[in-house]
C-alpha cells in the first residue's frame, strides 16, 4: 500500500511527523536552516530535514496501531498491519519557501513523499513547493488586516435566536450578519459576507470604506501606494462544495463534523440544544502498548472514560490515544457514533436545524416544559409556578432555564469599552419581549450568567441560587421584588460612577478589592418608582489601615482606608459644604430645625443610602456559607463568639476579638513596636446607627443624619448583618432628644461580587460631588501619592470645619483651639457615643479600643 490514509492527506506534514516519532515509527525529525549557505534564487529561505524511519520488506511504510478518520469523521479507515522483518533507513529532504514556515512544511512534506510513495503536498491545505502561498486566509484575519491597512476597528456582536448562533459585523456604517449552529461558524459567515462586499466596492464609487484590493493605505492624514501584487485564484476546496448540498432531511446525520469542528465542542452543542446534561469526561488512567522489542520503548497510552445521561437511561464510551487531548476527543468522537447508531429511538433536536418559533422542541420526558403563548413568552402565573416547582438545591443554571421558559429570549454580547486588555469585561444583554437583563463580568459565560440568574430571580421574587455564597435564609419574604430592584439600581449607579471616575487612573491604582459609596434619593420610600432621583454623593475603595510608625500628631495621614470608613469621611466633608452653601444663601439639602437647639436638619423627604460590594469587616462577616443563624442550633461556644468587638491589626487582614485584650493603646508603645489595632468595620456601623454619621465637629451645626438603607453586594448574611449592625445596641437607653437608635433596611444585591481571593491593593481612591477630581492615596502611609495631606484627614476636615464657621458667625471662634477640644466640646455627640460603648461593654461584647489620644491634640 503506497498510498496515504486520507487524514494524512489533511494534516500539517511536519504535525504528522512529529506524531510518527511518538509513535515509535520513525526518530524525532531533525530540521535545520540553510538558508545562508545554501539559498537559490527565486526562494528566500532553505530548510533540511533528517529522520530515521522502520522499513518493512523494503516498503518505507510505518506500522499503525490504530484506525485513521478522515477530517470530516464520516469516514473510517481500516487499520494496516503489516508483519515480517524491519531494519532502518535515513531520510534526508530540503524544503524551499519565501517564508521560513513555507520552507519547514515543504521539506516535512518531501520527506512524507519519500516514506509513503505519495506526493505528500499535492495537499490543498498546506504550502506547495512553488513561489507563492495558495492556501486560503481565514475570513475573519482579512478583515483584521483590511481594518488595520485603513485603521478601522470591526465590532462583532453575538446574539442567540431560537437556538442558532447570530452574529453582526460592524465597520464603519456597514454591518453584516451571520448565522450558524455555534459562535465560530456565525462569526465566519458574517466576515465573509464582508469580504464579499468589500470585494464589490469601486475606488470611485464615494464609499466611506476603501476596496479591499485597494491600492492606498491610510498613513496618519494621507495615503500611500501598495506594490500590486498578482491575483490568485481562490482555490475551491472540497469542504466548501458539500456545505452547498441540499437541505437536510430526516436521513441527514445528526453531527455537523464537517469543517474539522471538534467533536467535543459538537457533543456539548448537541446536549444544550436537547436540555442533556453536559458529558462527564473521567481519565482512567495511563497504560504501555507494544514491548521493549518494538523500536526498543513502549508506547504511552491514555485513556478516557465518557458517561452521558439521556432521560433515564446512561450511555458509556471510551476513547484512548497518546495524547489526553486526543483520548478525550476519541471518547467525545466514539460517543457521537453510538448515539448516530440509536438516534431513531430518541426524540432529539436536529443541531443543525432552527427551532421552530411557535413551539419549543423539547426532550419527550422532559419535565420542564412550559406553554408558551402566541409570542413565544409564557404566562407570569406559569412562570413563577414552574420556577417553584424547580429544587434550588438543584442548582440549575439559569441560562439553562431562560431558554427553556423563553424559546424567543436573545442574549447580545458586546466588550466594556475603554478597558485595559488585563481588565477586559464584557456584556451581555438578555431581551425578553419588552424587559432587559444585563450581565456585565470578566468573561462572556460569566456575563450570560449574570443575566439569566437576573431574569429568574425577578420572575420568582426570590433568590435561587447559593453560586455566590447567598445565604439559604434570602426568601421572597425576607425582601420584596421592588427592594431588590432597587439595590440593583443602587449597585449598578455605584459601579458605573466608579468605572468614569478611574477611566483615566494607571491600572495598579484602578484595582480595588471593596467599593463603598453614598447616594441620595429626593424621597424616603426604598422601592424603584422614580429611581431617576438618586445620585451618588461620594465613591471609595480600600482595605488596609496605616502602620503603626506612620501615626502622626497633626491629622495629616488616615488612620483607616477602608472603603466604607473612607465613605463616611468624605460624607462629612460633603455635609460641611452643605452647611456652607446654606448660610451663602445656594441650594443646599439642609434646612434650619424648629426644636431646640435649632441646628441644621435634612430637608424632609431626603434619604441617604449606603452601598458596600461586600459585609463590613467584624462580626457582620463572622459565619459559615451555609449558616443560617438558628440560635436553637447552635453551640454554646458558637454562640459565645456572636456580636463581639473585634479590631483590624496592623500588617494583617481580617479582624480579632478585643474581649482580652488591653484597651488603650499608648503613643510610645505603638512607637516601640507595639501592634496598632483599629475597630472593625461592623462596630463603627452599629455606632453610627446611635450616634450618626456626622461626626463630632458637624455636630456643632446639625442634627444627626442617619442612612435609610445599607445595601451589601457580597458575603450578605441578613441575620448575621443585622445583629452586628444595629440589634446589638437596640436596647441603648438614655439618648439626648435628636438622637436615636436607627435601624436601615439591609439588602443585598440580587447578583452578589465573587469572593476575591487577590492580594489587597495598596492605594484607595475617593471622589466626593463637587469637587470634580479623584484622590489617590497609600493605604500604609495615609497620604497621597505625592505625600502630601488627604481631603479627608482630619487636619483637612477641621481646616474645613474653621472655615464654615467664620461664614456661619462672621469670625473665628475655633482659631487657635486643639481639635480634641472641638471634639469634645460636642456634648450630646460624645453622652451618646459614651452610652452606646458602655451598652457594648455591659452586654459583655468587649471594650472599644480607642487611638493614643496624641494624635488629636493639634490645632490650625
Amino acid at each position: 500500500m503506497k498510498d496515504m490514509t486520507q487524514s494524512s492527506l489533511y494534516k500539517n506534514p511536519i504535525s504528522t511527523l512529529q506524531e510518527l516519532s511518538q509513535k515509535g515509527h520513525i526518530f524525532i525529525p531533525k530540521y535545520a536552516d540553510l538558508t545562508s549557505t545554501e539559498g537559490i534564487p527565486g526562494y528566500k529561505f532553505v530548510f533540511q530535514v533528517y529522520t530515521r524511519c522502520k522499513v518493512f520488506n523494503n516498503n518505507a511504510i510505518p506500522h499503525y496501531n490504530n484506525s485513521y478518520y478522515h477530517n470530516n469523521y464520516n469516514v473510517m479507515y481500516p487499520k494496516q498491519n503489516y508483519h515480517g522483518n524491519y531494519q532502518y533507513k535515513d531520510y534526508t529532504c530540503k524544503g524551499f519557501g519565501n517564508s521560513k514556515k513555507e520552507a519547514k512544511v515543504n521539506s516535512a512534506a518531501k520527506l512524507l513523499s519519500l516514506i509513503y510513495g505519495t506526493k505528500y503536498h499535492d495537499s490543498p491545505h498546506y504550502f506547495q513547493d512553488v513561489q507563492g502561498d495558495d492556501k486560503p486566509k481565514n475570513p475573519i484575519s482579512v478583515i483584521q488586516e483590511y481594518c488595520k491597512r485603513f485603521d478601522l476597528k470591526p465590532t462583532y456582536v453575538e446574539s442567540v435566536r431560537n437556538g442558532m448562533f447570530h452574529c453582526r459585523l460592524v465597520l464603519g456604517t456597514v454591518d453584516t450578519f451571520g448565522q450558524g449552529t455555534n459562535k465560530k461558524s456565525a462569526k465566519s459567515l458574517a466576515a465573509t459576507s464582508m469580504v464579499k462586499l468589500l470585494e464589490g466596492i469601486k475606488e470611485d464609487s464615494g464609499s466611506k470604506l476603501k476596496p479591499l484590493n485597494s491600492e492606498s493605505e491610510k498613513t496618519g492624514g494621507g495615503t500611500k501606494k501598495k506594490p500590486k501584487k498578482p491575483k490568485q485564484k481562490k482555490k475551491k476546496f472540497p469542504e466548501e462544495e458539500e456545505t452547498k448540498a441540499a437541505p437536510l432531511d430526516k436521513d441527514t446525520p445528526i453531527f455537523d463534523l464537517s469543517d474539522g469542528r471538534h467533536p467535543i465542542s459538537v457533543l456539548q452543542e448537541f446536549c444544550q440544544k436537547n436540555n442533556i446534561c453536559v458529558p462527564e469526561y473521567i481519565k482512567k488512567g495511563v497504560f504501555y502498548q507494544g514491548s521493549n522489542h518494538s523500536f526498543k520503548r513502549k508506547v504511552q497510552k491514555f485513556e478516557f472514560l465518557i458517561k452521558l445521561t439521556i432521560g433515564k437511561k446512561e450511555y458509556f464510551d471510551s476513547g484512548s490515544a497518546s495524547q489526553i487531548k486526543l483520548a478525550k476527543k476519541n471518547a467525545a468522537l466514539n460517543m457521537i457514533r453510538q448515539l448516530e447508531s440509536v438516534r431513531q429511538t430518541l426524540n432529539l433536536i436536529h443541531p443543525r436545524m432552527k427551532n421552530s418559533a411557535s413551539k419549543t422542541p423539547t426532550m419527550e420526558n422532559s419535565d420542564t416544559v412550559v406553554t408558551s403563548n402566541p409570542h413565544g413568552t409564557p404566562q407570569d402565573d406559569t412562570i413563577q409556578k414552574k420556577i417553584v416547582e424547580m429544587d434550588p438545591s438543584s442548582q440549575m443554571n439559569p441560562i439553562t432555564i431562560v431558554n427553556q421558559l423563553y424559546p424567543n429570549s436573545v442574549f447580545e454580547t458586546d466588550e466594556v469599552p475603554d478597558k485595559p486588555d488585563h481588565m477586559k469585561e464584557f456584556k451581555v444583554t438578555l431581551t425578553i419581549g419588552s424587559d432587559t437583563y444585563i450581565g456585565i463580568a470578566n468573561s462572556k459565560r460569566k456575563a450570560k450568567l449574570i443575566a439569566s440568574a437576573a431574569c429568574v430571580e425577578e420572575k420568582a421574587g426570590h433568590c435561587l441560587y447559593n453560586t455566590h455564597a447567598l445565604n439559604q435564609s434570602w426568601s421572597s419574604e425576607a425582601f420584596s421584588k421592588s427592594e431588590l430592584a432597587f439595590a440593583k439600581t443602587v449597585s449598578n449607579l455605584i459601579h458605573q460612577k466608579y468605572g468614569i471616575i478611574t477611566k483615566e487612573l494607571p491600572d495598579h491604582h484602578q484595582k480595588r478589592k471593596v467599593l463603598a459609596g453614598i447616594l441620595i434619593r429626593s424621597s424616603d420610600k426604598v422601592d424603584v418608582s422614580g429611581t431617576d432621583d438618586l445620585q451618588v454623593l461620594v465613591v471609595t475603595s480600600g482595605t488596609k489601615c496605616i502602620e503603626g510608625n506612620g501615626l502622626c500628631n497633626n491629622g495629616t495621614v488616615l488612620n483607616d482606608s477602608h472603603a466604607e470608613v473612607l465613605a463616611r469621611r468624605a460624607f462629612k466633608r460633603f455635609l460641611l459644604e452643605q452647611v456652607k452653601r446654606f448660610y451663602n444663601n445656594e441650594t443646599s439639602i439642609l434646612t434650619k430645625s424648629t426644636t431646640p437647639p435649632f441646628l441644621l436638619t435634612v430637608k424632609q423627604g431626603l434619604s441617604f443610602h449606603l452601598y458596600i460590594s461586600t459585609a463590613p469587616c467584624g462580626d457582620a462577616r463572622i459565619f459559615n456559607i451555609s449558616d443560617k443563624a438558628d440560635s436553637d442550633k447552635l453551640s454554646s461556644k458558637t454562640k459565645s463568639i456572636r456580636g463581639l468587638l473585634r479590631s483590624k491589626i496592623e500588617h494583617g487582614e481580617g479582624t480579632i476579638p478585643v474581649t482580652n485584650i488591653n484597651p488603650i493603646q499608648t503613643w510610645d508603645g505603638v512607637m516601640a513596636g507595639e501592634r496598632l489595632r483599629t475597630m472593625s468595620c461592623s462596630d463603627k456601623l452599629a455606632l453610627w446607627n446611635v450616634i450618626g454619621t456626622q461626626g463630632a465637629i458637624n455636630s456643632h451645626f446639625m442634627n444627626p443624619v442617619y442612612f435609610t438603607s445599607i445595601i451589601i453586594g457580597g458575603c450578605f448574611n441578613l441575620p448575621h448583618i443585622t445583629r452586628a449592625l444595629h440589634t446589638r445596641l437596640s436596647e441603648v437607653q438614655g439618648l439626648p432628644p435628636s438622637m436615636m437608635i436607627n435601624t436601615p433596611l439591609i439588602l443585598p444585591v440580587s447578583q452578589q461580587e465573587e469572593r476575591s481571593t487577590n492580594k489587597s491593593s495598596g492605594y484607595s481612591i475617593n471622589w466626593i460631588l463637587g469637587d470634580n477630581s479623584v484622590e489617590v492615596t497609600k493605604t500604609n502611609s495615609g497620604l497621597t501619592i505625592n505625600d502630601t495631606s488627604s481631603r479627608l484627614s482630619k487636619e483637612a476636615l477641621f481646616r474645613k470645619f474653621n472655615e464654615v464657621s467664620f461664614q456661619v458667625t462672621n469670625s473665628s471662634p475655633y482659631q487657635g483651639s486643639l481639635y480634641l477640644d472641638i471634639k469634645n466640646d460636642a456634648n450630646n455627640y460624645q453622652k451618646g457615643k459614651k452610652l452606646a460603648i458602655d451598652e457594648f461593654k455591659n452586654k459583655g461584647y468587649g471594650i472599644w479600643i480607642s487611638k493614643p489620644i496624641e494624635q488629636d491634640v493639634f490645632s490650625i
